[in-house]
């Protein structure tokens, strides 16, 4: 295992930020090589999709010079709405042969014209719907011109996409990666990102549910800047903690007011699940990217939901020199690097098919 020398860079291209994280292996074991973060500035990325590619091309640039890396190839991950992760069901007896029944279905789910995307498929297995027996496969629908342009931008500074992979899926790998979740547990992968939420259920790392929950921590931001009638700077600064917050009161308001429109908006999908499958329910909930930061979120969604809830720390399971990387730095960063590590997890594994 781990017998690659070299494994690529895994970069995930957030609203506010660019992260990246690379693995080597050790003795055999796998270890952290490199975990960084760059800034963007705001409107960079909005939606998933790139509004300002020299934008993004600086702050990427910025990042592997701190880093001092040497590879040029990289692993990305498309996201928002120029991605969609759902699972589909066929029946067994369909006429159609799997691959046009898939692309008549993905007409009716996708929020986007079928003939803009890009589909794949895998088969997760035979289900009882309805009295009918159904063949259910994951579908994997990504946007064609988003995806051509995130090829491009970085084949533009001489980098070559290995692999362009879809964000909820590169968390699946971050929960594998982390060791977490039991035999038969069905868990919610809540990541809080900056412009939204995405949420992807599974069992048994069979995906029953995805969904994108279009805001995030920037609307915690705003709602901190109006309510303590300061700068967005302040207000993000503020809310990590690395300026004082002039009124605590207000602030606590105001982070708890977003905090509810979340804990609802996760209820719902939580709703929808036990209506598309009677009896099923999320025992856990695990929560990443940079909202997670926020003072107070986890046991708020915890109490409001009634489902205990954790941060995800992808590298728990990974060789983390002290020497190299302070463990107080990859706590904090780990979550927000979470989609970063589960590309690098499921890069290395591709390998070694």
């Amino acid at each position: 295992m781990f017998g690659k020398s070299r494994f690529p860079l895994a970069v995930d291209i957030g609203s506010y930020a660019v992260k990246l994280v690379q693995f080597e292996h050790k003795k055999k074991k796998l270890a952290l090589k490199r975990l960084g973060m760059a800034s963007m500035a705001p409107g960079a990325v909005a939606e998933g999709l790139i509004r300002d590619p020299e934008e993004v091309m600086r702050a990427f640039e910025e990042l592997v010079a701190a880093e001092k890396a040497k590879e040029r190839e990289v692993v990305v991950a498309l996201s928002g709405s120029a991605a969609v992760v759902r699972p589909v069901r066929i029946p067994s007896d369909a006429a159609l042969p799997v691959e046009e029944a898939i692309e008549a279905e993905a007409a009716q789910i996708l929020p986007f014209p079928v003939e803009e995307a890009r589909l794949s498929h895998s088969r997760m297995g035979r289900v009882e719907a309805e009295g009918k027996r159904m063949e259910e496969f994951l579908l994997v629908a990504v946007r064609r011109k988003p995806l051509a342009e995130l090829v491009e931008l970085f084949r533009h500074i001489e980098y070559e996409p290995k692999i362009v992979d879809v964000a909820l899926l590169a968390l699946e790998g971050a929960v594998e990666l982390a060791g977490i979740g039991e035999a038969g547990e069905s868990i919610a992968l809540v990541d809080v990102g900056a412009s939204q939420t995405l949420v992807h259920l599974l069992r048994s790392g069979r995906t029953l549910l995805t969904r994108v929950i279009p805001y995030g921590g920037a609307a915690v931001t705003a709602a901190l800047a109006k309510s303590l009638k300061v700068s967005p700077s302040d207000a993000e600064a503020m809310k990590l903690g690395t300026k004082p917050v002039s009124s605590p009161r207000a602030a606590a308001e105001a982070v708890r007011g977003e905090a509810e429109r979340l804990g609802l908006e996760l209820g719902r999908t939580f709703q929808l699940l036990g209506e598309m499958l009677p009896g099923e329910r999320i025992t856990r909930l695990v929560l990443c990217g940079g909202g997670v930061h926020l003072e107070g979120l986890p046991a708020f969604l915890a109490t409001s939901l009634d489902i205990p809830a954790k941060i995800l720390q992808p590298f728990r399971n990974v060789q983390v020199a002290p020497e190299t990387f302070d463990p107080q730095y990859v706590e904090a960063l780990g979550p927000v690097a979470a989609v970063a590590a589960g590309l690098a997890y499921r890069a290395m594994e591709e390998d070694e098919e």
